[in-house]
């Protein structure tokens, strides 16, 4: 699963030398011109960090002393960056998209709170063998990875001690892309279980209208780019007073023009078919709602970084007397630096 640092020097080589975002003519200094320069000039740093990160951990692996170290914050960017680079495959859309998790040893701290570089190294190959053990075991296809945020255990937090690191696991969509834009007449599916189309063609039961709203959403990105800092936040339509779905924010919509609720909720016990009208109701609201900058849900709650795609998953909740089937809406939030030529 590791790329040299070889071949990725290439892959970016490659990149860049078809990535063009200057605004520049004539030799004009403009403020698009600028704005451009100063994000590339971000990414190269960025792209120089990872490279550094790189010498380091081979320079150990092959055997060489090192007397340095790190702060523990240091540690922390310099494996997102490099593990997301290396590892995560988020220009690709995915098929099938689910969240995974797992959890990494923390490094010991000296009296000052650093890490040994010898250590930051040896919890990156930790990232490593963890991820290369969870992807081993499946057996679904699901051998695709992406969008690693990496979070530090909390002081005194009850959860453990260890780093917490969610991701985005998934295949290759079969169906060309893009997905993106509305649904059309005959786009009616049942809503969720992977039960396929509602006419009941048994040979197409490998969606549902969960998994269609998520294609609709992947992100479509052209070009090579950096990321880094990554956020997931969960969202949900129904107030359950989190006794089931604590994991995710209630969030109302005040504005809406379609549907009863901005994404898809139904009290009862049969199986709905959600039709493709209304299902672009709930295509609307997404789009309303999170993939606008103006949207409620837009920007991260804690990195205050700008949404970059979005999982919609579906639920059964079983309450005294009934049964609840919703969607929620998982967004992914990201740091994002586009490699350009200039």
């Amino acid at each position: 699963m590791k790329k040299s640092i070889k071949i990725a020097t290439l892959f970016f080589a490659a990149a860049i030398s078809i990535t063009v975002v200057s605004c520049q003519k004539d030799n004009e200094t403009t403020e698009e011109n600028v704005v451009a320069k100063s994000a590339n000039n971000e990414s190269k740093e960025l792209l120089n960090r990872i490279y550094a990160f790189q010498e380091l951990r081979d320079n150990i692996n092959a055997g060489e002393k090192s007397n340095g170290s790190m702060s523990l914050q240091e540690m922390r960017d310099n494996i997102d960056l490099t593990f997301n680079f290396e590892h995560s495959q988020h220009a690709t859309p995915f098929a099938n998209a689910t969240l995974d998790t797992f959890y990494v040893a923390m490094p010991a701290l000296d009296a000052n709170g650093n890490v040994t570089e010898a250590d930051a190294i040896a919890t990156y190959k930790a990232f490593e063998t963890n991820l290369e053990k969870l992807m081993a075991s499946v057996d679904d296809d699901m051998n695709l990875a992406k969008n690693f945020s990496i979070k530090l255990p909390e002081v005194g937090a009850k959860s453990g001690n260890d780093i917490e690191v969610v991701f985005t696991l998934g295949t290759r969509d079969v169906v060309p892309y893009p997905s993106s834009g509305p649904f059309v007449k005959g786009d009616d599916y049942y809503w969720g279980r992977m039960l396929g189309r509602c006419d009941h063609d048994s040979t197409v039961r490998i969606t549902d209208a969960a998994a269609e709203l998520t294609k609709k959403f992947q992100s479509l990105d052209d070009g090579f780019y950096l990321i880094s800092n990554v956020e997931y936040a969960g969202y949900k339509p129904y107030d359950d007073n989190d006794q089931f779905l604590s994991k995710y924010t209630y969030y109302e919509d005040t504005t809406l023009t379609c549907g009863h609720k901005w994404l898809f909720c139904y009290s009862g016990d049969d199986e709905p078919c959600i039709t493709y009208d209304e299902l672009n109701c709930y295509y609307d609201n997404l789009n309303r709602n999170v993939v606008s900058a103006n949207g409620a849900l837009h920007w991260g709650p804690k990195t205050g970084y700008p949404y970059h795609e979005c999982l919609i998953e579906d639920h059964e909740i079983y309450l005294a007397k009934r049964s609840v089937k919703l969607f929620t809406a998982y967004i992914t939030y990201i740091n994002k630096f586009l490699i350009t030529n200039e």
